[in-house]
């Protein structure tokens, strides 16, 4: 019991700092680390694209809707084609599909 006491409170106060004992710290956006996240529209998807690669010198291209996720290519600084991804509408994960 005292075992079952002591891991909560360490969750609570993880939970109260946003880091959730993984190292990753939440975000008013993203949530914890793994969390889902609905992505209902192009826009929104540009702009968590561009959150994703705000630290690379890659662009958002042309976004392409489908049936359960958006289709995005990738550019480089010279508009050229370097990658091609998908955002799915329900979770909100990312993956390269080239």
């Amino acid at each position: 019991m005292f075992l079952a006491t002591l891991l909560h409170s360490e969750a609570a106060a993880c939970y109260e700092c946003g880091c959730n004992n993984s190292g990753y710290r939440s975000n008013e956006r993203w949530g914890w680390y793994g969390a889902r996240k609905s992505v209902p529209s192009a826009e929104e998807a540009r702009r968590d694209l561009a959150d994703y690669y705000a630290d690379s010198a890659a662009k958002i291209g042309k976004i392409t809707e489908k049936s359960g996720y958006f289709e995005a290519e990738i550019l480089n600084r010279n508009n050229k084609l370097i990658d091609r991804v998908i955002i799915h509408k329900r979770s909100g994960r990312i993956r390269s599909i080239r």
